[in-house]
């Protein structure tokens, strides 16, 4: 039995390199769409449906990017979206140089990939940065770590009008890669995460050596147990009704707004 279990998991490992290898190998081309649908609207000769073909496949890029382990590819794509969202029916050549710029991380990451094993991204991170400094710089990066559906898009119905770049997730192991990988200026976390609670979650950002470790933290929870003060937790919100009032405030407070 622990033979065919094992012989089953190195099937398994296998079709995941190869569904991975097949994945990188399409990216130039799935690269290619995307340049042209840029440059397409930059040049005014696209519809709107144009802009929301391309936004799709960037959030379809995104999700397969994080299937197969390339979680850089994630993070470009999640500050494109946040691009794409502001630059919305502004389709100058300002535009179409940012947008190429995220497309050109692409195709550096899949390079980066199909050549070299141990897949070192930091140059990649560190231009995604200065990139998210240059062409987001009035946006603050916030995650928000949220297992309900319904109470992420509250959060985000509530966060709108602020100058935030919000990026989502449901559940706590998703949340520390995120914050392991990519800047955040805030988190927002639900105590009641799975996989990785709340405070959990907040415990190991603490201890990392990653560059959000001392970043504020709202904590979101309909219980009011005590929080281990060695967690550092800046606002505490109770899960209810006036939470979508409150956040709003509580959030440009941690983030040392007025």
């Amino acid at each position: 039995m622990t033979s065919s279990a094992g012989n089953s998991a190195t099937q398994f490992e296998a079709m995941l390199r190869a569904m991975r290898a097949s994945f990188l190998a399409e990216l130039p081309e799935r690269c290619d769409r995307l340049e042209q649908a840029v440059l397409a609207l930059e040049g005014g000769q696209a519809a709107e449906s144009a802009y929301e073909d391309l936004f799709r496949n960037v959030h379809s890029l995104k999700g397969t990017g994080g299937t197969f382990g390339l979680q850089i590819i994630t993070t470009i794509c999640h500050q494109f979206e946040s691009f794409l969202a502001d630059s919305h029916s502004r389709y100058t050549q300002a535009f179409g140089s940012g947008a190429l710029a995220y497309v050109d991380l692409l195709r550096q990451v899949g390079d980066l990939a199909a050549a070299t094993a141990g897949m070192d991204f930091s140059p990649i991170e560190a231009a995604l940065e200065r990139l998210r400094t240059t062409l987001l710089r009035s946006r603050r990066p916030v995650l928000i770590a949220e297992p309900s559906a319904t109470m992420r898009s509250l959060y985000q119905q509530s966060l709108a009008d602020l100058p935030l770049q919000i990026s989502l997730v449901d559940n706590g192991i998703a949340a520390l890669d995120r914050l392991l990988h990519q800047p955040f200026d805030l988190l927002i976390v639900a105590r009641e995460l799975g996989a990785l609670n709340g405070t959990a979650l907040v415990a190991a950002l603490r201890e990392s050596h990653c560059k959000n470790r001392g970043i504020p933290v709202i904590l979101v929870s309909s219980s009011r147990e005590a929080i281990p003060e060695h967690l550092r937790i800046d606002h505490f919100i109770q899960r209810g009704r006036d939470l979508v009032n409150t956040l709003p405030a509580r959030a440009m407070a941690a983030l040392g707004q007025p």
